[in-house]
């Protein structure tokens, strides 16, 4: 099989190591007689779909045996010496393994010498409620098998024996499974308080129960002071033992885990805010346990609240930066919210974006929101730094940022002829209509506005508006986001002589910018991004480097009449790329 069984309770283990095999065996008709007295036994479990039950006894005394152990298997209690109901049901596999299946019987296996694979079945993915039934014989090496076989079938009804005996595999299916429910009731985690949560358990059957929590998909996180789990509670009744396993969340651990008998149960449990939490929303999540014996990780009844909060301070988006190095290999560098760090090592995307003339962001670039699994490009996943990319022939194409294996989904044409424009530059939500916009200047220094669709199966963008003129004369082009505190995506442009202008945004696509504002003096630079924000105050930074390599950041101020502090070095050797972004 392509997965592998797992056994969970001790139960089951005792069944299973403690197997013949782990008796020191010496086998054939010469071999020395047991020092102490044999005993075997056989045992009872609960099996999953899909799980693989062994049929042997356990060794509970005897060192050493010279015979072999007859294995009568069945749909019926192991009572009549004519094996009535032997072998399975249909859709069920027998495995003899290192035993033998006796000639001219159903359902009986003969094992001796090498037991450590011992008889076994593989139960149907869509196994009904049924129980299986074995019986078990020892003969001595010079036995009569027939005599055996009638033993082990009849084992049932016959008076206790330490050789002989029967178990039962009792096989629940996974609807059988899906009658244990859990409720949940989670009100919010107050910013430093407590809540009292519970959960209202109907134990069909009885079983092991674990609780963890994490955080609810489709989220930003921020690391934030643990939430301590304590003062467990149990009842109404009794049947419930439980214990605390990890006391702080969410660590994705289990917290707590009981033992419950069958029936109704109310656990209920404290949750304990440390002061400085962070607006987030958690889920919890159970696992139902009823089996001895498992299938992998699909056994389990798995089940999770709706979404609760953690009341706190808003998260504010940590931002990063996209770098392309001269051997065309592209690169990320997620941002850590520290000013005097603000990136983490580098994740390389992927070769082969030499290819492009041009590389833009539409926005900077953010963090990718919380998920356990791949998000295709939404709209959940638009304006987190989507890059729309030229190609040396004039063709245009886009790359939504999504959360997978890589930060951009495949790429999309656009379209050609965009060879006709000089500058190709990410504006942000010019308009605020929450799609990202694309700037273009022509050669006559014209600049135009693409307004993004939001569309992930037709147009990127929507039929170009004229901005106005006089472009040409800048060198630099920086924008995508807010840097004067109004909500408006504004945009920075450095002269050929090296002065920096700000263009505040006005939120109407026909008319989106107002008179310029100088900043300053910015010659020394030959990049400059608008980064969003770094430092976690809620503002928006940017980056500029310098011909020798130095990356500097300007932290954002948020004003318009100065929208950057002075500048902070943040580290050499940035020259090893030819496009920051």
């Amino acid at each position: 099989m392509s997965k592998r069984m797992r056994v969970r309770r001790a139960a089951a283990m005792s069944g299973v190591a403690g197997l013949l095999a782990v008796a020191g065996v010496t086998a054939g008709a010469g071999a020395a007689v047991a020092a102490d007295e044999l005993k075997l036994s056989g045992y009872d479990v609960v099996a999953a779909p899909r799980s693989l039950p062994r049929f042997y006894p356990v060794v509970e005394s005897g060192t050493t045996f010279w015979g072999k152990v007859v294995i009568a298997v069945g749909t019926k209690p192991m009572t009549d010496p004519a094996g009535a109901g032997a072998g399975l049901p249909a859709g069920y596999r027998l495995n003899p393994n290192h035993c033998d299946l006796a000639a001219g019987y159903t359902g009986v296996f003969v094992c001796e010498g090498s037991i450590y694979t011992v008889p076994d079945a593989v139960v149907p993915a869509d196994a009904a409620d049924t129980t299986l039934y074995w019986g078990f014989a020892y003969m001595s090496g010079s036995g009569d098998l027939a005599a055996a076989v009638k033993e082990a079938r009849s084992a049932g009804s016959l008076p206790a024996d330490r050789l002989r005996g029967t178990g039962k595999v009792i096989v629940k299916s996974r609807a059988h499974a899906l009658l244990n429910t859990i409720a949940f009731d989670t009100p919010p985690v107050p910013d430093g308080g407590i809540v009292r949560q519970q959960l209202r358990v109907h134990a069909n059957d009885a079983g092991r129960l674990t609780l963890r929590f994490d955080r609810a998909q489709g989220q930003l996180t921020h690391p934030a002071p643990p939430i301590r789990f304590r003062n467990i509670t149990t009842g109404p009744g009794p049947g419930a033992d439980c214990e605390l396993r990890w006391e702080t969340l969410p660590d994705d651990l289990p917290n707590l885990a009981c033992e419950l008998e069958a029936g109704d149960h109310v656990i209920g449990y404290e949750l304990a805010a440390d002061p400085g939490q962070y607006a987030q929303k958690l889920q919890a999540h159970t696992r139902y346990d009823i089996y001895d014996l498992g299938y992998w990780d699909e056994s389990d009844v798995r089940l999770a609240s709706a979404p609760f909060a953690v009341q706190g301070r808003p998260i504010e988006p940590r931002h990063g930066l996209a770098a392309r190095d001269t051997t065309g290999k592209l690169w990320t560098y997620e941002g850590t919210r520290e000013e005097d760090r603000p990136f983490s090592s580098r994740h390389e995307t992927g070769p082969g974006w030499q290819t492009y003339t041009t590389l833009t962001s539409l926005s900077p670039y953010t963090q990718d929101l919380y998920s356990l699994v791949n998000v295709k490009p939404s709209a959940a996943t638009r304006g987190r730094g989507d890059i729309a990319a030229r190609d040396a022939s004039g063709t245009l194409w886009y790359y939504d940022r999504h959360t997978g294996a890589t930060p951009y989904a495949p790429r999309v044409r656009v379209g050609g002829g965009w060879n006709v424009y000089d500058r190709i530059d990410g504006a942000g939500d010019l308009d605020r209509d929450g799609y990202v916009d694309l700037l273009a200047r022509d050669k006559a220094g014209v600049l135009w506005l693409y307004k993004g669709t939001g569309s992930f199966t037709g147009a990127r963008f929507k039929a170009r508006v004229r901005v106005g003129g006089g472009w040409g004369a800048y060198d630099r082009l920086a924008g995508g986001a807010d840097l004067s505190g109004d909500g408006r995506a504004d945009l920075l442009a450095r002269d050929r002589s090296g002065v920096l202008w700000l263009y505040r945004g006005t939120g109407d696509a026909t008319r989106p910018y107002t008179a310029r504002t100088q900043i300053g003096g910015w010659q020394g630079y030959d990049q400059l991004v608008v980064t969003g924000d770094l430092t976690d105050d809620g503002r928006t930074d940017a980056v500029a480097r310098d011909r020798t390599g130095v990356l500097w950041l300007y932290k954002g101020t948020g004003k318009a009449a100065g929208p950057f502090t002075a500048r902070t070095r943040i580290g050499g050797g940035w020259n090893t790329y030819n496009h920051l972004f």
